[in-house]
């Protein structure tokens, strides 16, 4: 039994999906909790108190539960504003543990604001420190307009620490052992490739006109799904300019293609409604004439969005760039053709023309194109449904613990005997 003390300062395990801040981070701590969970491994995950309603400690299952600790006023808050307040998360945490009298065995942190926490906590604890970044600040910089600011400098500064003094480090894909190499100069035997999981019990095939009948959808529409957070990075603008140049080639398919966009939080009583992006991307849907073709449903729970997946005729995910591609495994679980960017771990995780299509990031022309021919091809698209099951089907979440418990044992048989 291993007690594992999982910093995920920003990204609340517990969060409602798809709004600020919440995606696939927040999926994959709070699965990978759970299953080293119910192996026996104590698991405490430390995150920032964001949400006024939610208890203080919350479980997540056998040997597993949340610690919310107070850091700033509730509520969201714009990332830098978490890190200014992380002198005070860190205090508050160290205050915690030691009220319960808790000691543990390791660090695993998440994200470049976790790897600060954890480079006060590993010495003063005497734990080997391990780091997943999940997205990296020099990879951002490259596709993102505002490439460098005062935020991208902390940030970046961090992860090189994280990454020479953390005891390993874990990458999502072979892509991310690339960049991590030649962008941070980081140790090959440091890191280790894991990829994300995902649930087959919630994400699994099932017949599409029962899924629509479900969600009250026109059976016979031809319909997009889009999952993500309604952000640049994600290529939500890029998908609505593909859509606009499809209609203009293709008029006649106006009355057929509907895009849902699956994300944001458009609840009047969240603080995060209608912002600044989605009234952006609702003028490019005017621009384009396609208010009929697009709906925003906002953020949904996972056994809706599990309905939507299995309701699409082709989930797209054209993304500027993406360490792993959780969505692109959950569409592909239910059997759902993906149309992705060629970009991080999504080129390894999608097998172009096997289970999906791949097409270069940022081509707007590029992606209409290919999700016309999984439209209007039922034989391709019939043959990549069956390709993405099949590829889906090796990676779990139980696969990812198996993986993870590994590298936790060898990386408490390397550790030095530290004073405390």
């Amino acid at each position: 039994m291993t007690r594992v003390a999982m910093l995920s300062v920003h990204a609340c395990p517990l969060a409602h999906l798809g709004g600020r801040d919440s995606g696939g981070m927040n999926v994959y701590v709070r699965e990978l909790a759970r299953e080293l969970g119910r192996r026996g491994h104590e698991v405490d995950v430390f995150t920032r108190w964001r949400e006024k309603d939610d208890p203080r400690i919350q479980p997540l299952g056998p040997n597993a539960r949340v610690v919310h600790i107070p850091s700033g006023p509730m509520g969201y808050w714009p990332k830098m504003d978490v890190y200014e307040h992380l002198d005070e998360f860190t205090e508050r945490l160290i205050g915690h543990v030691d009220t319960e009298g808790k000691a543990y065995d390791l660090l695993h942190s998440h994200y470049w604001l976790s790897a600060e926490v954890a480079r006060t906590l590993a010495p003063r604890w005497g734990v080997p420190r391990v780091q997943m970044f999940h997205t990296l600040g020099m990879v951002k910089r490259e596709v993102m307009d505002e490439d460098v600011d005062g935020e991208s400098d902390v940030r970046v500064a961090i992860e090189r620490r994280a990454v020479r003094e953390s005891a390993a480090i874990v990458a999502a894909s072979r892509i991310e052992v690339g960049e991590l190499r030649e962008l941070y100069e980081a140790e090959r035997a440091k890191i280790h490739v894991i990829p994300c999981g995902v649930d087959p019990a919630l994400f699994r095939p099932m017949r599409q006109a029962d899924a629509r009948e479900r969600l009250g959808r026109d059976p016979c529409e031809q319909m997009i799904l889009f999952v993500g957070r309604i952000e640049q990075i994600k290529g939500i603008d890029v998908l609505l300019r593909a859509l606009g140049s499809l209609f203009s080639r293709r008029p006649e398919l106006r009355g057929q293609v509907r895009l849902v966009v699956v994300g944001g939080a458009l609840d009047p009583s969240d603080d995060a409604s209608e912002s600044e992006k989605i009234h952006e991307l609702r003028r490019l849907v005017h621009e384009h004439r396609m208010e009929p073709n697009v709906a925003f449903t906002g953020s949904l729970d996972q056994p809706t969005l599990a309905l939507y997946y299995a309701a699409a005729d082709v989930c797209a995910v054209p993304s500027l760039t993406e360490s792993f591609g959780l969505v692109a495994l959950e569409a592909m679980a239910c059997g759902t053709p993906v149309v992705g960017t060629r970009v991080g771990g999504l080129q390894t995780l999608i097998e172009d023309g096997r289970s999906g299509l791949l097409v270069p990031a940022g081509d707007a022309e590029a992606l209409a194109g290919a999700i016309a021919r999984v439209l209007g091809d039922p034989r391709l698209r019939m043959h990549l449904a069956h390709g993405a099951r099949d590829r889906a089907e090796h990676y779990t979440w139980r696969m990812v613990a198996d993986r993870v418990e590994e590298l936790y044992a060898k990386v408490l048989t390397a550790a030095p005997a530290m004073e405390i």
